[in-house]
């Protein structure tokens, strides 16, 4: 009867070991995903490998995420030859319930474009109340000066080429506030059960957040797309909010220049 018993409890304990979640390490250690590594990223796999781990143990949030849906997640800062390590902030993979999701960082985006070298300016920045002018009939904007004292009203991307071509985008704070709580599922959580787990609800990490948001729709209009460019848009997950993509049509594009082919002046061009 003793032994029976020692047998079936054997049986249900491998049963358990063959059907309980592989860690991370130990799913990247399998044969079939090795062969898969080495195949996609080469001589990058090693540092691909020791920093999705790395980022498990410090997050326990993510090693409770599927081990091949956080891989095949991750690969994406590795395919825009982006550093996967937050604390540089250039590409991120954010978990929402269970579910991982690739985030590409503020800086990620300047440096996809500094690639580029076609930019002379590149440029997101905190816009405090009185600091600029607008001229609501041709929509030109001018900078009166720094204000650091006064409460803060918006956000504002500037980009030039070196072609002479340029363009801005600016939002209010309740713009942002609006396509926040659009976007991001976690925030909208914060916002019903009066918590701080999303970054937009945490007073240092939402101004960068507003500056990413701002500069990934005025790059998404009007930079050059590149096809990094263009993989980094169609792979950023928005804050934290699944699938979500966001419509820079609900934000304001302030003017652009473009060079004038006869003259060699700059041509304004009205939004």
């Amino acid at each position: 009867m003793t032994d029976k018993k020692e047998t079936s409890e054997t049986r249900n304990d491998a049963i358990a070991k063959i059907t309980e979640k592989p860690t991370i390490a130990n799913f990247l250690n399998f044969p079939s995903t090795q062969k898969f590594l080495d195949a996609n990223l080469a001589d990058k796999r090693g540092e691909f490998v020791s920093n999705l781990i790395a980022l498990c143990e410090a997050d326990a949030n993510l090693a409770a995420c599927q081990p091949k849906d956080l891989m095949m997640c991750a690969m994406n800062a590795t395919s825009l030859n982006l550093p996967l390590n937050k604390n540089l902030g250039f590409a991120y993979v954010i978990p929402y319930k269970g579910i991982p999701s690739f985030q590409i960082g503020y800086k990620g985006l300047i440096q996809l474009a500094i690639r580029t070298g076609a930019y002379r300016f590149i440029n997101s920045c905190i816009i405090h109340e009185g600091e600029l002018s607008r001229n609501k009939v041709t929509g030109e904007i001018k900078f009166i000066g720094d204000k650091p004292n006064t409460p803060v009203v918006g956000y504002m991307a500037y980009l030039e080429l070196l072609t002479g071509f340029s363009a801005s985008l600016y939002m209010t704070e309740e713009e942002i506030e609006s396509h926040a709580l659009r976007f991001s599922k976690m925030y909208q959580s914060d916002k019903r059960d009066n918590k701080r787990s999303a970054k937009w609800s945490d007073e240092l990490a939402r101004p960068k957040m507003a500056l990413k948001t701002v500069l990934k729709g005025l790059l998404g209009t009007y930079g050059l797309m590149t096809t990094d460019m263009i993989k980094a848009m169609e792979v950023d997950n928005e804050e934290e909010s699944g699938n979500s993509k966001r419509n820079v049509s609900d934000a304001e594009i302030i003017s652009q220049d473009e060079p004038d082919i006869k003259s060699n002046e700059p041509k304004k061009v009205q939004i």
